[in-house]
């Protein structure tokens, strides 16, 4: 049953917040791991923590995992930019 204290309850929570991770698929083991949003840019790289390959992030990868983890990070970028741009503050998820 919805009550006034429940309703009061509901708007006192934080808004979202948006991922602070990405999960990235390496292509040699096919294990996924995350690695931070900050980190996925153009020239970063990243070795799988199970098989040890080296992992280059760029936009013009042919490897599917970096190109899903780019799309990812655009996304959650984009998100946030959102929020900021209408002033509430919050993730829109």
């Amino acid at each position: 049953m919805l009550t006034a204290q429940n309703c009061s309850m509901r708007m006192q929570l934080a808004p979202p917040q948006p991922p602070d991770k990405v999960k990235v698929l390496c292509s040699k083991c096919r294990v996924p791991f995350r690695e931070k949003v900050k980190n996925v840019r153009e020239g970063f790289q990243v070795q799988c923590p199970n098989c040890t390959k080296l992992i280059t992030f760029s936009t013009d990868s042919a490897d599917p995992g970096v190109q899903r983890a780019f799309t990812e990070v655009r996304r959650i970028k984009n998100g946030m930019m959102l929020s900021i741009n209408r002033g509430d503050g919050g993730f829109s998820g």
